[in-house]
């Protein structure tokens, strides 16, 4: 794994609340073997910043997710929140 995954894994798995630590973590140890370097710049720069409630309502469709990302990212996260039971198909 290369320095800036180590990083973003850090980042994924230290976000301030367990639970989002573990919602993050975990979406980060399914996909980033599938991550392209686009994805990891999105999620560095639009996805981390996020606060943890706003998050949090992304993952549950409370929220939109930030405009700047990739469709393709969008459905990663998207799939892992269904597959999490926080949002319906």
């Amino acid at each position: 794994m290369n320095k800036e995954l180590k990083q973003l894994k850090f980042r994924c798995w230290h976000r301030g609340m367990r639970e989002m630590d573990i919602l993050m973590g975990e979406f980060f140890d399914l996909n980033f073997k599938n991550f392209t370097k686009k994805e990891i710049s999105q999620l560095n720069d639009y996805v981390i910043p996020l606060s943890d409630n706003d998050l949090y309502k992304c993952f549950t469709n409370d929220l939109p997710w930030p405009k700047t990302l990739s469709e393709q990212l969008i459905n990663k996260l998207s799939i892992y929140a269904i597959k999490r039971g926080l949002k319906n198909s």
